[in-house]
C-alpha cells in the first residue's frame, strides 16, 4: 500500500469533503481516503498496482474539482 497527499482546487463546504471521499474510494485499489476542507487535501491510501495518479485526478474532476498537486 501507499500514501499520497492530492492538493486540491475548489472546495468550499462539508458536502465537498462527502463528494471527494465517495469519489475517491469509489476508485478500484484506493483503500481510504481523508478528505481536509482546512487544508484543502485528501491523504489517500492506495494500491500502487492497481492506481495511478491519472486516475486518481479523472475521479477528483469529475466529481467538479481540480487537482493542484500530488505530494
Amino acid at each position: 500500500m501507499a500514501v499520497k497527499t492530492i492538493n486540491i482546487d475548489g472546495m468550499s463546504c462539508g458536502h465537498c469533503i462527502q463528494w471527494l471521499n465517495k469519489a475517491l474510494t469509489g476508485v478500484d485499489g484506493v483503500s481510504d481516503a481523508k478528505v481536509s476542507l482546512e487544508a484543502q487535501n485528501a491523504v489517500v491510501d492506495y494500491d500502487e498496482s492497481k492506481v495511478t495518479e491519472g486516475a486518481m485526478t479523472a475521479a477528483i474532476e469529475k466529481a467538479g474539482y481540480s487537482v493542484k498537486s500530488f505530494a
